[in-house]
């Protein structure tokens, strides 16, 4: 009897719809997926566990508008060859306004299978109706926390005993902002997070994976190798994209577009804004994005200014897969092409299109262009002979002029990126003075924005944040002239490096009125040369940057040379500013923009100002 039944199992498994489930679907969109209306995007439908590559697919939505083009379609995805697999991705699809319903049916012979996405969209359209245009620049400070402003500002603005008992006589520009907020910084998969992942949430509206660009994962992610870049980076280009505002208001309503970043142009923050990748490793290839467009016909975007010359102008076979001249190429796109601090000064009044590469690599910090001398426990500047570039704030300066020739409306976004990248190796000084270049950008932006905000139709959003926290923290004041005195405390030291128990013999814990010259008891583990009070900066030159040299300086902790998961604040100013208080999501950003655009502001904006006059939003000083 056994053996009989052993045989029927074996024959009814010749038929593979007696023998395998019904597939597996996977729709590759997160959860809580959002959109603009007409924002476009790529729809990949997975099937897993089929009996035969045959399947077909049928994708059925309640938005009658919807239009389905041909999908590209692929098999063998996975990492199970035992397994067959099928795979659809449809390109540029868009939906109108309202909560939008998915549902797809993969069917084979061993039956069918079924996935449902719910797709919030949410009511854009700048067309008609006398709606007024308006500008966004977005300031993003890499890794400037609250810690960070808080360093900047102590720096910056205690010049000439201007911070005394608590108070500072002057603010920074991102201070004196009127409304304030902060942002929760998470990633799709995990709680601290990166630039590149950080950058999609407020570019596109929505969150995706670490290191990820504007994509969302796929399950052939893993035939991509890093030692084997060249054949296999197609499976980290093919991922299902999402357009960015950027390319939005650009394909949809004719935006000027622009990026300006003090790191390599197609680094992560400024890849954030066009760039479509699951790994932000492909330089080359988002170089290549930028000029041939991914959602708009032709270059992404109208000013490129930053690092990262040799992405445009050093392509081999085995370096990008090609030996183009991307500079030569946008130049006979109409571009003008500058690449030192000489020639963007000396900019003409005509250029509408610009392309800035100041240096290969990311452009050096502030410090080290001022010609500061580094603390001893900070290396060298290193130039790479590249000695002529431009501060930021010039860069900002410079991309406005250039994106408000004409008429039409801008979207930029301007960052100072080694305020992350000095900090990752902790490295104090060149932290807070690019902390101090980028408030002076931010500084170019408000003086715009209230020099033009009459200037027809178009007025500026201002937008100051980071993307993600990092771990510095300010321990108090440090007497440069103590041998030996520790004014960075690294991420690998101990500190405190000895703490007694208290005694009364010990005296008053930093009594208050103590003067700067008075160290406390050595026995409390405090660093070498901590002193209480407040710092003695001087800035002789008056360029707002002190030189350094003085006595009483600012002592900061590091605690890792990473990320943390830490909410970052935001400062907003201009039509829709008030939307921005509170405590959201970063996700939120990119359609608290898109309503200050596209929907009437006036009543909002009177409102920020009667809140500002009595001071529940905004500082007065």
């Amino acid at each position: 009897m056994m053996k009989k039944s052993i045989v029927l199992s074996l024959l009814t498994c010749l038929s593979p719809a007696l023998c395998w489930a019904a597939p597996q679907v996977t729709i590759r969109l997160p959860e809580r997926f959002r959109l603009l209306t007409d924002q476009q995007f790529d729809l990949r439908v997975e099937a897993t566990g089929l009996a035969n590559t045959k399947a077909t697919i049928v994708v059925r939505t309640d938005d009658r508008q919807f239009v389905l083009p041909a999908p590209e379609v692929t098999t063998n995805n996975d990492n199970n060859p035992g397994d067959p697999d099928k795979a659809w991705t449809f390109r540029r699809l868009s939906f109108r306004k309202g909560i939008r319903t998915v549902n797809v049916t993969v069917k084979d012979a061993s039956g069918e299978g079924h996935a449902t996405q719910r797709i919030g969209v949410q009511d854009f359209d700048l067309r008609g109706n006398g709606k007024k245009f308006k500008n966004i620049v977005l300031f993003l400070g890499d890794a400037m926390g609250t810690s960070y402003r808080d360093a900047g500002r102590i720096v910056a603005k205690s010049t000439n005993n201007r911070f005394r008992e608590g108070f500072f006589d002057q603010l920074q520009n991102m201070d004196t902002m009127p409304v304030s907020g902060m942002v929760m910084t998470y990633a799709e998969d995990r709680v601290v997070p990166d630039s590149a992942n950080t950058a999609t949430a407020w570019a596109s509206g929505n969150k995706t994976i670490d290191g990820a660009l504007n994509v969302q994962p796929d399950n052939d992610d893993f035939k991509f190798d890093s030692t084997n870049i060249q054949a296999t980076k197609p499976f980290a280009l093919d991922n299902p994209r999402i357009e960015t505002l950027w390319e939005y208001l650009k394909r949809l309503y004719g935006y000027k577009t622009g990026i300006v970043t003090t790191a390599d142009v197609t680094d992560a923050t400024p890849a954030g804004e066009g760039g479509h990748t699951i790994t932000r490793s492909l330089l080359y290839d988002i170089a290549r994005q930028y000029v041939e467009g991914v959602f708009t016909s032709g270059p992404t975007f109208d000013v490129i200014m930053g690092g990262g010359k040799e992405h445009f102008d050093a392509r081999t076979a085995a370096n990008s897969g090609d030996t183009r001249n991307l500079v030569a190429e946008l130049q006979a796109k109409g571009y003008t092409y500058v690449t030192n601090r000489t020639e963007l000064n000396s900019l003409g009044a005509g250029a509408s299109k610009v392309l800035g590469l100041f240096r290969t690599g990311n452009m050096n910090v502030a410090y080290d262009k001022l010609g500061l001398v580094r603390d001893p426990d900070e290396p060298l500047p290193d130039f790479a002979g590249f000695t002529n570039q431009p501060f930021l704030d010039r860069m900002t300066r410079k991309a406005i002029g250039a994106l408000n020739r004409g008429g039409a409306p801008f979207i930029l976004m301007v960052e100072a990126a080694s305020i992350d990248k000095q900090s990752h190796p902790n490295h104090a000084d060149g932290v807070i003075w690019d902390t101090i270049e980028f408030d002076q950008s931010v500084g170019v932006g408000r003086t715009f924005a209230a020099n033009h905000s009459n200037d027809g139709n178009l007025s500026t959003l201002i937008l100051v944040t980071a993307d993600h926290d990092q771990s510095m923290h300010i321990v108090g004041i440090g007497d440069a002239a103590v041998s030996g005195a520790v004014l960075n405390t690294r991420s690998n030291s101990v500190y405190p490096a000895t703490l007694a128990p208290f005694t009364p013999a010990m005296g008053p814990f930093f009594p208050f009125g103590t003067p700067p010259r008075v160290v406390a008891p050595a026995n409390f583990g405090n660093n070498v040369g901590e002193v209480s009070g407040f710092p003695d900066y001087a800035d002789a030159n008056g360029d707002g940057y002190p030189e350094n040299t003085n006595e009483f300086r600012i002592a900061v902790g590091f605690r890792t040379g990473n990320h943390t998961g830490s909410s970052v604040p935001i400062t907003a100013e201009g039509p829709g500013a008030l939307q921005f208080t509170g405590y959201y999501d970063q996700t939120d950003i990119f359609f608290k923009m898109a309503r200050s655009l596209s929907e009437k502001t006036d009543e909002l904006d009177e409102l920020a100002e009667e809140l500002a006059k009595i001071g529940i939003v905004g500082q007065n000083y």
